[in-house]
């Protein structure tokens, strides 16, 4: 009768490894990007909101990536929108096409939020690559601004453009 402990403590023991979850797979990063982003407005912002036109420029490089063929990118993002310095910090949705070196494009769909502190104005877009190479990733892009000041918001031409600021860009397969 000795044994029956040890087949129930076997058919206990089995029963438990079935009940454990499997490994979590880590997502796999397939794009990772420095540069830099610019942005000009025009007219220039000031204190009092206005339709402004926008002009985003992005220099991604150097970039590493699961496409050996992907070494840089860039885009170019335009909007229109009422703006000014004080609102400059609202966040807001939009698209870019990212264009790679490769000659392949990926579209991110992103919403923008923004953080100022100490001096610096932290840009971060969360989304996802809704076509084109790397489709169904998501994406997180974080771009750093030094912060304006309200003297360059006083007077006509008023805040004619962001930086160029450092940008980070990070594609990943979930």
């Amino acid at each position: 009768m000795r044994k029956l402990p040890l087949v129930t403590a076997v058919v206990v023991g089995l029963a438990s490894a079935t009940l454990i979850a499997p490994a979590a797979h880590a997502a796999t990063v397939d794009v990772t990007c420095a540069g830099t982003e610019t942005v000009r407005y025009d007219p220039g912002l000031l204190l009092i909101p206005q339709t402004v036109h926008g002009d985003v420029t992005g220099i991604l490089a150097p970039c590493s990536s699961s496409d050996r063929g992907l070494t840089t990118g860039n885009y170019q993002e335009s909007f229109s929108t009422s703006l000014s310095c004080a609102t400059l910090l609202a966040p807001r949705t939009g698209a870019r096409v990212f264009h790679w070196s490769n000659g392949q494009t990926s579209t991110f769909t992103f919403n923008r939020a923004l953080n100022n502190v100490a001096g610096q104005t932290t840009v971060t877009l969360t989304g996802d690559i809704t076509s084109g190479e790397f489709a169904g990733d998501t994406a997180l892009e974080q771009v750093t601004f030094v912060t304006p000041t309200t003297l360059q918001c006083l007077n006509p031409p008023g805040l004619t453009a962001l930086g160029p600021g450092p940008a980070v860009l990070t594609l990943t397969h979930p």
